[in-house]
Parts: structure tokens; sequence; C-alpha cells
């Protein structure tokens, strides 16, 4: 394990993760499926410019500013979910058939002692995310009716951090690590007083804000 990554690490009590992105190398593959379905459903062409933009967001938020920004209508909430279903449908055999967990991720789950807990939180299909973790052997780490969290229209990652320090009654904020590829998110994160973690993916063109920055193309 990187020296500084596994410094920081020290005497922590808490590991929260994103997925995409922040576990595996899913990112791309689930920007590509968005820019199939999109092309197949409605003649929509996303680029990388926009895609920047929406890192970090959520449904039904991200639908809507698809439609402000290309000017068509998906046809409301009905619209919305026939969308998100067959996304989900390329989504999930891009990414079951092509990605792969970081080398970083398996350290730190190696590194694991008494007394660490584990937490997953992200906007991801909840159907998928069972699939992913059993193909990378991580469901004795993220137990989905335990300790994985996912986002919605009503409760984002936020939302969740502060059901997790609530979980983590007798552990001090600076005992959590947050482990992210998005600013929004890693800022979230200090506000509460977490120590951050920057997944450097290359993919995007943003500089992360956090504690320490691990670029996985060095360590996958």
């Amino acid at each position: 394990m990187d020296e500084k990554l596994e410094k920081l690490l020290e005497e922590k009590r808490a590991y929260i993760f994103d997925l995409d992105g922040t576990l595996a190398d899913s990112e791309k593959l689930q920007w590509e499926a968005h820019k199939q379905v999109l092309k197949d459903m409605f003649g929509v062409t996303l680029d990388d410019e926009h895609i920047y933009t929406y890192l970090g967001m959520a449904e039904p938020a991200l639908f809507q500013a698809y439609e402000r920004d290309f000017n068509f209508s998906m046809g409301g909430e009905k619209g919305y979910a026939k969308y998100a279903k067959k996304r989900a449908k390329v989504a999930e055999k891009l990414v079951l058939k092509n990605a792969t967990a970081f080398r970083y991720v398996q350290e730190v789950l190696a590194s694991g002692g008494l007394g660490k807990r584990w937490y997953l939180v992200t906007a991801q299909n909840p159907h998928l995310v069972v699939k992913m973790l059993k193909k990378w052997n991580f469901m004795r780490f993220f137990d989905p009716m335990k300790n994985v969290f996912i986002c919605d229209g009503e409760h984002n990652k936020a939302y969740y951090y502060d059901e997790i320090i609530k979980i983590l009654k007798n552990a001090k904020p600076e005992q959590i690590v947050l482990f992210e590829d998005v600013n929004k998110w890693l800022q979230e994160g200090k506000k509460r007083g977490f120590k951050t973690v920057g997944i450097d993916n290359n993919f995007g063109p943003e500089k992360l804000e956090a504690d320490l920055v691990v670029k996985t193309q060095d360590v996958a």
C-alpha cells in the first residue's frame, strides 16, 4: 500500500466508499451506457464536456439536466423510469463484463483489523450493486442489508454521511475516512470532519481537493 495512504488510515475506525470510479473503474462504462441509450431513445449525443458537469448527480436531477441542456423531454416520471430501466440493462452488461476493482481498494480492505467498519454509499442501481460486489468478492465487507446505502431523489450522499455518524456514535469524525472521486462529496465529507481520500481515476478534468489523492492509474 502507498505509504501516505497507510499513514492516513492509522487509528481510523471506519471507511466510507463511493462505488463507480472509486471502488472500480466502472465510471466510464456507466457513462457509456448513458451515451448509448440517450442516442437510441432520444437521438441525443452526450459529449464529455457535459458529462463532466454531471459527475456526482443522482436521478432524477440528472435526467432533468439532460432535458434542460439538450432541449428535449423524456416524458416525465414514466419517461424517466423507462429510460432508467433501459440504461440499467446496458450498464449491467458493460460493467459486469469489463469493470475491475482497483488494487488500492483490495489493499485497504485487507488492512482492516478488529473494530474497523466499512460502508458503501452510492447512487447506483441496487440490483447492479449486488452483482458488482459479488463479482469482486466484496460481499463479506459490504452487506446490502446492513452497510450499503443507496441514494435516491430524497436521500443523497450527505444524508447518509450523517446517518453513518449516528451509527458510529463512539467514533470521532476524524476517525472516519471518505473515499470519493468527486469534489462535491469530498467537500461534504470535510464539512463533517472526515479524513478524505480523493480517487484520481483519470476520468474528468476535476482537480480533487482531499487530504490525500490516490492515482489509480499508478496502482491498478
